[in-house]
């Protein structure tokens, strides 16, 4: 099994390539994306789905897509690049795919596309209806992803509910998790745009990887090719009011908080209760307090 995850240094990107290493597969050796200039970016892709198609030979093979820069905040001008981005790619694997089976996984985003929808808690039954420009953008890949792969290899576009864990990148203003653990640890005021009951579905890191990887290799080599909607997520609702009293009770401190306003928190929704539809075992997953604490701990030891 030839895997390649592209986004493969993110927080979601990372642990899918562990996620397949464990598992005794070979990770692509991509080359490094330049994602600030768009067209070289688009190049790279092009030739590493053709160097793919090489490597691959007849084994079993996988392209797993975890990048994206785009967040709830972010403008409608910032998200063409990601869509040109995945249209290249998946372009390119369609015209000259492995020989071997295979499959495709697109990260999707359910409180992206869920934001406008009616009657939660979401299912894969629920019809989408994106807010903002990154919903949107989520949703216009996925439709991308089916018209550019077209029934001739398998897909599976993955809707992750909020992911956290240590090395989110909180600099893009997004991952409440790890923004609340770092103002936590530099005792520095972080401003809160929500509500403190708003409840949204919290999924560690590498439960999603485990997820992700389960749904992409049961769809491998499947005949016919289908096209396989998923949402991935805990099952768990917790209130941003019940996040912040773990971590509170996790690090022996106050958060402290700012309340504050902002153009983004039109976006945010009062309730995105999932319905996961990718087999969940609640036993095995980890648990919000332990997940907080592993975040709380890597905060420390980069302020260090």
């Amino acid at each position: 099994m030839l895997v390649w995850v592209v986004g493969s240094g993110g927080m979601l990107g990372s642990a899918l390539v562990l996620r397949a290493r464990a598992q005794a597969a070979d990770v692509f050796a991509a080359t490094p994306v330049p994602w600030a200039d768009p067209v070289a970016a688009q190049q790279v892709l092009r030739a590493d789905a053709e160097r793919l198609a090489d490597t691959a030979g007849d084994r079993d093979w996988a392209v797993m897509w975890a990048a994206g820069a785009s967040v709830v905040s972010s403008g409608a001008h910032g998200v063409d690049a990601e869509r040109a981005a995945l249209r290249t790619l998946l372009g390119r694997i369609a015209e000259r795919p492995p020989a071997g089976p295979g499959a495709v996984f697109v990260t999707s985003s359910a409180g992206g596309v869920y934001a406008g929808s009616s009657g939660p808690p979401f299912s894969t039954d629920s019809e989408p209806r994106p807010i903002s420009p990154y919903g949107q953008l989520k949703l216009d890949q996925e439709t991308d992803a089916r018209e550019l792969l077209d029934g001739r290899i398998p897909l599976v576009l993955g809707r992750f509910s909020n992911l956290y864990g240590p090395g989110h990148n909180t600099e893009k203003g997004q991952g409440l998790i790890a923004m609340l653990c770092r103002a936590c640890v530099r005792r520095a005021p972080l401003n809160l745009y929500v509500p403190m009951d708003t409840v949204r579905d919290y999924l560690y890191v590498d439960d999603a990887a485990d997820l992700a990887w389960r749904a992409t290799m049961s769809a491998v080599g499947e005949q016919p090719a289908g096209v396989h909607v998923e949402v991935i997520a805990s099952g768990r609702a917790a209130t941003v009011g019940e996040v912040i009293a773990t971590i509170q009770a996790v690090a022996h401190r106050r958060v402290p908080l700012a309340l504050g306003t902002d153009a983004s928190a039109r976006h945010q929704v009062p309730d995105l209760r999932l319905v996961p539809s990718v087999d969940v075992d609640a036993s095995t997953l980890t648990p919000l307090p332990a997940g907080i604490k592993r975040v709380f701990d890597a905060a420390i030891s980069r302020a260090v």
